[in-house]
């Protein structure tokens, strides 16, 4: 992979996040621009897209815009081999990434209450969704690592660095102590965010609160 890539986001970790993880993990440079939404409107008046794009982009080579999370997540995993070896581990990973995909919508209600700053609400709708959305589905990934390093065959794929992003995302904007209900997904996460080329990220990342 040997294109100047250029990663567009708002500034917070946000989705993109795994995009940025998956980079870094695969030894990657990019220049990683972190603006907000003032300045993402001048830029898009600038560099000619159209008025209703949405962060985060993907810049290929100054030339190509891959628009959307999913759609330069992909890309990316694709090529940097994160995407699983054989049709059947890509299909296991579609799965996971679509599952992932369900929590993010059902947490709506808590961004909201987070950028609203009523954290009273929040803490009432977090609740809610760990222990009816978030919990469950983490019961499984937890059995499954009992027995196997890697969600999805012999490696790392983008199926891990997405879930280890969304389960520190939320220890760290959330709830700093529910990883305690789940070792095997607290230890996976740990040892990924060990690894000698992401612990520097890792340690100098700023706070976020989404």
């Amino acid at each position: 992979m040997d294109e100047k890539l250029e990663l567009i986001s708002l500034k917070g970790r946000g989705r993109a996040e795994a995009v940025r993880l998956m980079l870094i993990y695969a030894e990657k440079r990019f220049i990683d621009t972190k603006i907000t939404i003032f300045q993402w409107k001048l830029r898009k008046k600038r560099d000619g897209y159209p008025d209703d794009t949405k962060l985060p982009v993907l810049l290929v080579d100054d030339e190509t815009k891959i628009i959307g999370v999913n759609e330069i997540s992909r890309y990316v995993a694709s090529r940097l081999h994160l995407y699983g070896s054989t049709s059947e581990e890509r299909k296991t990973i579609d799965e996971i990434l679509n599952k992932l995909e369900e929590l993010h919508i059902g947490l709506t209600p808590i961004i909201r209450a987070t950028l609203t700053k009523n954290y009273e609400e929040r803490r009432e709708v977090w609740n809610e969704f760990k222990n009816t959305a978030l919990f469950p589905c983490l019961e499984k990934y937890e059995d499954e690592l009992r027995s196997k390093r890697y969600l999805v065959g012999s490696k790392i794929s983008w199926a891990d660095i997405a879930l280890i992003e969304m389960l520190t995302r939320y220890q760290s904007c959330y709830d700093s102590f529910y990883l305690a209900h789940f070792p095997n997904l607290k230890e996976f996460c740990d040892r990924f965010e060990a690894l000698p080329h992401m612990r520097p990220y890792i340690q100098s990342r700023p706070d976020s609160h989404f």
